[in-house]
């Protein structure tokens, strides 16, 4: 209600000047953050996905890929659009070589040698180590650390993994070609994405890989503010779809138990050992890890089984998770992820295979 004495126009001058003077004030806040961003260099960090190329081999038998393998005897050259931890080559890359089968490893025969002790290492690219060289990998770190260890024992280990297998691919794998190297243990090396799901439908947390729009250009808040939204909306939405993924009744967990029920019988048959490591994603490892109850299913699944499990969670305690990073637009692990991840799994065969 107007005040007596007041005129209705007077009332609206006093708002419209009210308003502008808000307005005024939310500008040089914003020209005063926009000067600090500038000069703390603070803005969004708008990447390019990695580029990879592949070289195939000359000889036409080998110039298609294998099941469960890639090409054998190629080639695959990762490229990053920097080199933040100077890691890489002097082109910012990484290049993978495969084998006669198509993994990235070494040759190895199917028979086995007298007085060896062979491991058979299943896992998606985790394992394969993307974007890390061949010796900086958990499982060739793995076979140095227990070969130092148990010198009386031959080690050898075979590293099976592969980008985008899932546990019913590693299973398939097994029955397929795995067996038949004779192995004495095998390591699932599993990452909460080998539930039976689609991985390439999912959101990807981490850096925006899309162009920045005009303003990012122009403004280094308005960038770094636009990307840290969008970080926070497409993590909200990864955390749930992959919790969902592991709900008791969700028929993606049902597959995946399906498929290391299967593991575990194939490997009592013949008498294997088996040892499932789990990994975590590298995000907010020092904090309110955002995935510990789908951890704790595949934990509990485990221990019902009497499969022989290791969680790596808490390996990774100490870091928050990108400093673990192959780049800031790959979250695979790090040659430092992938030996703590060597130093904990030898730790945990010690004592067995002694």
């Amino acid at each position: 209600m107007v005040q007596p004495g007041v005129s209705w126009s007077s009332r609206l001058k006093d708002i419209s000047i009210n308003l502008l003077l808000t307005l005024v004030s939310l500008a040089l806040t914003m020209l005063v953050l926009e000067i600090c961003f500038r000069l703390m260099g603070i803005q969004g960090e708008f990447h390019q996905p990695q580029k990879d190329n592949l070289q195939i081999s000359s000889f036409p038998k080998f110039q298609r890929p294998l099941p469960f393998g890639f090409y054998p005897y190629s080639r695959m050259r990762s490229t990053y659009d920097s080199n933040p931890r100077g890691y890489f080559d002097s082109t910012n890359s990484i290049e993978h070589r495969f084998n006669a089968v198509g993994w990235r490893d070494s040759e190895h025969s199917l028979d086995k040698p007298s007085g060896t002790f062979r491991i058979l290492g299943l896992g998606d690219s985790f394992l394969f180590g993307q974007g890390v060289k061949q010796p900086d990998v958990c499982l060739k770190k793995l076979e140095t650390l227990l070969a130092e260890d148990l010198p009386e024992k031959n080690i050898e280990t075979i590293n099976a993994g592969n980008s985008g297998l899932n546990t019913n691919d590693q299973l398939n794998l097994l029955k397929a070609r795995g067996l038949q190297y004779h192995p004495d243990l095998v390591i699932v090396h599993f990452v909460l994405n080998d539930v039976e799901i689609d991985k390439w439908t999912l959101p990807r947390p981490g850096p925006d890989f899309s162009p920045p729009d005009w303003l990012s250009g122009k403004s280094h808040l308005w960038g770094w503010s636009r990307q840290r939204l969008g970080r926070f909306i497409y993590g909200r939405s990864y955390v749930r779809d992959y919790l969902s993924a592991f709900n008791k009744d969700s028929p993606e967990w049902k597959r995946c138990q399906s498929s290391i029920r299967e593991i575990e019988k194939l490997c009592n048959q013949h008498n294997v050992q088996l040892l499932f490591v789990l990994f975590p994603f590298f995000v907010e490892l020092d904090g309110s890890y955002p995935f510990q109850q789908a951890h704790d299913t595949v934990h509990h699944f485990c221990k019902s089984m009497e499969i022989d499990i290791l969680d790596l969670r808490n390996h990774y305690s100490n870091f928050s998770g990108p400093e673990l990073w192959v780049h800031p637009t790959d979250q695979h692990p790090n040659e430092l992820a992938h030996d703590i991840a060597a130093q904990a799994i030898a730790q945990h065969l010690r004592k067995s295979m002694r």
